[in-house]
């Protein structure tokens, strides 16, 4: 069962408020103390002497154990209390950690901009890099530009082709190249045409 510090205080209190009277009536029920409406029968001394000594012997029992359960509660309110603090300090961790997982992730974002600009660029520099190789080996003659197409990979060699606006001139430099690389030169056009 657990207790909230509020239902733990409200017993403490309750506590403290009854114990008086439940002191009272445990000592009335043992016989230690008694109500007497009548004056007292006087009693011998030594008689007198013995139950005082039971008494007494009763009394500090029954204020050992109080003691034991007030240390006893005193010892809980205080784990109480340092949980409760631990439990403030995670919380202040927690919170500064999803901080600075905010700020990294804010931070992740704008790279991930500014990477994607560079491609951005990146991809335009190659687009007028191939531009550029296109009109010069459309204005070269078919056998030469063929002679140095042949070297470069099916994948560029696509990319100057498609942008080459002289469909003769590409027809004649893939008549000049050898024929296995023009026929996969004109098997993968034909395919990314037809994914189109």
């Amino acid at each position: 069962m657990k207790l909230t510090l509020k239902q733990l205080i409200i017993i403490l209190a309750s506590l403290t408020a009854s114990f008086p009277v439940v002191y009272l009536l445990m000592l009335l029920a043992t016989g230690n103390a008694r109500i007497e409406f009548s004056k007292p029968i006087k009693e011998k001394k030594d008689e007198r002497e013995l139950k005082l000594m039971s008494t007494n012997a009763r009394k500090d029992s029954l204020a050992d154990r109080h003691s034991q359960t007030f240390f006893a509660i005193e010892k809980q309110k205080t784990e109480l209390e340092a949980e409760k603090k631990n439990m403030n300090e995670d919380r202040e961790r927690m919170l500064i950690v999803q901080q600075e997982l905010e700020k990294t992730r804010g931070e992740l974002t704008e790279e991930r901009k500014k990477l994607e600009r560079l491609i951005g660029q990146s991809d335009d520099l190659d687009k007028k890099r191939i531009k550029q190789l296109a009109k010069v080996y459309g204005a070269m003659r078919p056998e030469e530009a063929a002679r140095i197409l042949e070297t470069l990979d099916d994948e560029l060699l696509i990319k100057i082709l498609s942008i080459m606006g002289d469909d003769r001139q590409k027809a004649k430099i893939l008549s000049t190249i050898s024929k296995e690389k023009a026929t996969r030169i004109s098997k993968k056009i034909g395919k990314s045409v037809k994914d189109m």
